[in-house]
């Protein structure tokens, strides 16, 4: 099972309050969506694509899917340049589920994003010549996102899976994977001159009695990125899963500080144990 090999982040949460537990339960899943612009000029976005989102209670098992995409952002012409973002894939799934009848039986949550075919490519042309820019192709890229609480704990995970990414920028190649590949969270494939591809990409929140673990399993950024004689910015991200986790039963928060680690490495639970006795000692 894709659960039992991925590498992600666990978010481990302790409810000491002998209360008995409300718990609610938000997945939501996405295919793909876009919104890279020219600084300056008017956004054209894409999608989200086969979006799916669901919360408790009751339980539920959602489905979506789209058969393709196929879509073209013009980035517009300066000095006889033409910018083009090309988004296109092949068959995409979500998947968003929860069980329990009611608040106090819930315990677990899923979300799932597969996106296959995947091929992202931002070219110029002059004169009818094209140029690539960046290519980033992929027989299939998936991400995972799971909430279970059990007893007293609640623990989040997240992961993503990729089958032959190559990732080419300037026309020479800058990354590559193979067969059913997996990466560390927040794994940084590339990163220049304001253009960033991050794999597996995580974010963890903790707010009140709500705790939220995202997963992409690609996002790229630019960032004032110059092409041409225009600024790009905006993002895209391929294949998000989410999971929120809302308990009512009064639990105390924790402080901010034991969520420090957390928060800026978007580390291991492993990792974050280890800080926390190395500032006891």
């Amino acid at each position: 099972m894709f659960r039992q090999i991925i590498i992600g982040t666990a978010a481990l949460f302790g409810l000491a309050s002998t209360a008995q537990a409300t718990v609610e339960i938000s997945t939501t899943a996405r295919g793909l969506f876009s919104s890279v612009r020219v600084v300056g000029q008017p956004l054209t976005s894409v999608g989200p694509v086969a979006p799916v989102s669901g919360r408790t209670s009751p339980g539920y098992a959602l489905n979506n899917s789209a058969a393709s995409l196929a879509a073209s952002v013009g980035l517009g012409t300066v000095s006889g340049v033409t910018a083009t973002l090309g988004l296109n894939s092949g068959a995409i799934a979500t998947a968003a589920s929860a069980n329990g009848t009611t608040p106090i039986d819930t315990s677990s949550g899923s979300a799932s994003a597969t996106v296959s075919n995947l091929d992202v490519g931002l070219v110029t042309s002059l004169l009818g010549v094209p140029t690539s820019i960046l290519s980033l192709t992929a027989g299939q890229v998936q991400s995972v996102t799971t909430v279970d609480k059990l007893g007293g704990t609640t623990s989040f995970v997240g992961g993503s899976l990729f089958s032959n990414l190559a990732l080419s920028v300037n026309g020479s190649s800058a990354f590559s994977l193979g067969s059913n590949a997996q990466v560390a969270p927040n794994f940084v494939a590339f990163n220049q001159n304001g253009l960033k591809v991050t794999l597996n990409q995580q974010f963890a929140s903790n707010f009140d009695s709500t705790r939220v673990l995202i997963t992409n399993a690609i996002g790229i950024s630019f960032t004032n990125y110059l092409l041409d004689g225009r600024s790009l910015s905006g993002s895209i991200t391929v294949g998000q899963s989410l999971a929120e986790f809302m308990d009512s039963s009064g639990d105390p928060v924790p402080e901010p500080a034991s969520w420090a680690q957390m928060l800026a490495g978007f580390g291991f639970a492993g990792a974050a144990a280890r800080h926390r006795r190395a500032l006891r000692a």
